[in-house]
């Protein structure tokens, strides 16, 4: 059975670009798996993406995060849970997560708040104000219909 999507309401169009590839990768189905998604298709996304597993528990761990995102806030994601950001943060963020597994379907927001910028090291930072775009991607067990990760995608915005 075909799913008919609305899709997302976007602005960026890299990420209107990787709602495209994501739903061409559907194929008549509610979400592609990850064995779906092909890393030499999606060079033009690589430094803007994450990659977060769905644990058992229902936790979220980074499996990878975007040397974009590295370069700009000045921490390495990958491995970590989303229990080690700030609470407000992670509340949010698992609150979205959350909603898209249980949805089964993309979400995408445009948002804006302060950042911790790190300049030159851990201890030469600064706090700015950034917008950013994202698009949160559900990918399902290979033939089934259950979240067991989520493709991300975010790009910051010009103000």
């Amino acid at each position: 059975m075909t799913q008919v999507l609305q899709p997302p309401p976007l602005k960026d169009p890299r990420l209107i670009a990787l709602y495209g590839y994501w739903l061409g990768k559907c194929a008549g189905r509610l979400m592609p798996a990850r064995a779906d998604l092909l890393p030499e298709e999606m060079k033009p996304w690589l430094g803007n993406l994450m990659l977060i597993d769905v644990t058992p528990d229902g936790d979220y761990v980074y499996r990878l995060y975007g040397t974009r995102f590295v370069e700009q806030f000045g921490v390495e994601m990958t491995g970590k849970t989303i229990k080690v950001l700030a609470s407000a943060q992670a509340d949010a963020i698992r609150s979205e997560y959350d909603m898209v597994r249980r949805a089964r379907a993309p979400h995408a927001r445009s948002y804006t708040a302060s950042f911790d910028v790190f300049l030159h090291g851990p201890i030469d930072k600064v706090e700015l104000v950034r917008t950013w775009e994202r698009l949160v991607l559900p990918l399902a067990r290979a033939q089934e219909n259950v979240v067991e990760m989520l493709l991300i995608g975010a790009y910051q915005q010009e103000t």
